[in-house]
């Protein structure tokens, strides 16, 4: 019998206070929203039950940031399964996993930020763009790549 083929399937965590009011959120340590909740619930039901996705017995891994709403979220995508077939998922915490670091930026909204930076001198030339311009004392795209460059190796 052939093997299956290998798949990485990202799923982002649900809804939190941050994410539903469109803050920035990277640090910041928010649970899920009972929203949230009720999504990813339906997410794991919609992929082991309901349209039997993934078969529950070919996942090895699953990774996820440390944050609590991206391990809130791993518990409610696997809680449609049971015991017996979580029992061989590895579940991996990886700080390189983590969310942007927003610095100066973190809870602010876009509308925010531009004013921030308007009153900074910045973006004199062409409007704010998080990934060219980056976000002040935050990491940059290329710290970011380095971070999943790691989880991918």
């Amino acid at each position: 019998m052939k093997a299956p083929t290998p798949r990485c399937i990202i799923i982002r965590h649900g809804q939190t206070e941050w994410s539903k009011s469109g803050q920035y959120t990277g640090l910041t340590d928010l649970p899920l929203t009972p929203y949230g909740v009720g999504q990813m619930k339906r997410t794991g039901e919609s992929i082991f039950q309901n349209n039997k996705f993934i078969d529950p017995s070919h996942i090895t891994y699953v990774c996820t940031s440390p944050r609590t709403r991206a391990r809130e979220t791993v518990d409610l995508v696997l809680s449609s399964l049971s015991e017996e077939q979580k029992k061989h998922i590895r579940i991996v915490v990886d700080d390189d996993l983590r969310e942007w670091e927003y610095g100066d930026y973190e809870g602010l909204l876009t509308h925010e930020i531009v004013k921030l930076r308007k009153s900074r001198g910045l973006d004199q030339d062409k409007p704010w763009n998080i990934w060219r311009d980056g976000c002040e004392n935050g990491e940059s795209t290329q710290e970011i790549g380095l971070r999943l460059s790691r989880v991918i190796a």
